[in-house]
């Protein structure tokens, strides 16, 4: 077996793969252009069975923002082998590979959505943000609101130079502001929206064309599929919530997909159920994150305004090169002799610099500690001071993930 990097040649025969392997069913527009776009094929990796491609695997740059830091990173897509070559490793040996690769090109983080958690923690990769969905009937939709001199503009996305200009515009100004983990990618993949024939949009803007939210949706049945709910303000939020009541005639329910936990639900609604309609709101969350380097990691995303040390142990089964006693603290992260630090995987370590999920709960999990496994009381068991620490130099957080 041959593993190497591919260029647009290969196009048919990923597609094919494609087909093979998943539901999936080739769209001339609006899958043509996403596979012709030269972004795309920076770093696409194959496997070859002589000279037969037998697996694919799209490995693209993007933008994410962690801790409100923007931080360039790989995502993982098209992970596919066809049914005769799978449980040989093949897709490990493609990993292995791009992980050299991104960190010789300074890439410290791959991200991906998984077909599978547990394979894809296998490879080292944590569910790293947080998403909700949240689904209602109109009747639960709140009258209340909160009067602002915005005005909505809406339409069709596919074909509609003007609506993609307004779009754009609302991204860029929501990757500016948001505190969310916002992401900015590749033209393949970030210029699909204007491909898809059923979506359509609705923006917020003000007296000076200035966006302040928008809507990404589709209609189907009397119901409203949005893909995407975000605004800037409570005046976005407000003038986007008018946009969904004067649906009253047209729709029934609505499904917001990718809502942050702390969406203000309660002005959305009046209540969470009424008459025998129910809200919905359950977790979504998806995106996974691998750590390649985790001394630039923590490096980047500690607070370093903490005085404090604390000595972690990291285990990392795939790269033996991460499998370090670190000093982190006092503005600085370096290698330490010491071995009695708090002992922690590559991929639990995703969460806590993320802000997913706080030291603490980690350490009650018996997933971070020294040896304690089993052991803890799961009542008022103090938190150690090590532990402590590391709750103070990454503070559990509001993360979300729109894309």
């Amino acid at each position: 077996m041959e593993i190497r990097k591919l260029d647009n040649t290969y196009r048919e025969r990923i597609i094919e793969i494609f087909t093979i392997c998943f539901d999936y069913k080739f769209d001339i527009d609006e899958d043509g252009p996403f596979f012709d776009d030269p972004s795309l094929w920076e770093c696409v990796w194959g496997a070859f069975d002589g000279q037969t491609l037998i697996a694919s695997y799209i490995s693209y740059k993007q933008r994410v923002k962690i801790r409100n830091r923007a931080i360039e990173c790989r995502y993982l897509d098209g992970v596919a082998t066809l049914p005769e070559y799978r449980n040989m490793g093949i897709i490990k040996d493609i990993f292995m590979r791009d992980c050299a690769d991104a960190l010789d090109n300074g890439i410290n983080i791959m991200m991906l959505d998984p077909f599978k958690h547990d394979y894809y923690r296998k490879l080292g990769f944590e569910t790293a943000l947080e998403n909700l969905n949240l689904s209602f009937d109109y009747s639960l939709l709140s009258r209340e609101m909160v009067e602002n001199d915005l005005r909505i503009v809406s339409g069709m996305l596919f074909q509609k130079d003007s609506m993609k200009s307004l779009v754009e515009a609302a991204l860029e100004k929501l990757w500016e502001e948001s505190r969310y983990a916002e992401v900015k990618e590749i033209s393949a993949y970030s210029q699909g929206i204007y491909r898809e024939k059923d979506l359509l949009c609705a923006v917020a803007l003000d007296d000076d064309d200035l966006p302040h939210g928008l809507i990404l949706y589709s209609k189907k049945e009397r119901k409203m599929n949005i893909r995407r709910f975000s605004f800037t303000d409570l005046q976005g939020f407000y003038a986007l919530k008018k946009f969904l009541l004067n649906h009253r005639d047209q729709l029934s329910s609505f499904e917001i997909r990718r809502v942050p936990p702390d969406f203000p639900v309660e002005l959305l609604l009046h209540s969470g159920w009424q008459a025998g309609k129910f809200a919905e709101l359950k977790d979504f969350s998806s995106r996974m994150m691998r750590i390649l380097s985790p001394v630039a990691v923590i490096s980047e995303l500690m607070n370093k305004k903490i005085p404090d040390r604390v000595i972690i142990e990291i285990e990392d089964r795939n790269l033996p090169q991460n499998n370090l006693s670190l000093s982190v603290g006092n503005g600085e992260v370096v290698t330490s002799t010491d071995r009695h630090g708090l002992s922690i995987s590559i991929s639990d370590l995703v969460p806590i610099v993320t802000g997913r999920i706080s030291a603490s709960r980690l350490w009650r999990m018996g997933k971070l500690g020294k040896g304690e496994c089993g052991k803890l009381s799961w009542g008022i068991t103090e938190v150690p001071l090590d532990v402590q620490i590391l709750d103070s130099l990454f503070p559990r957080i509001t993360t979300h993930n729109v894309h």
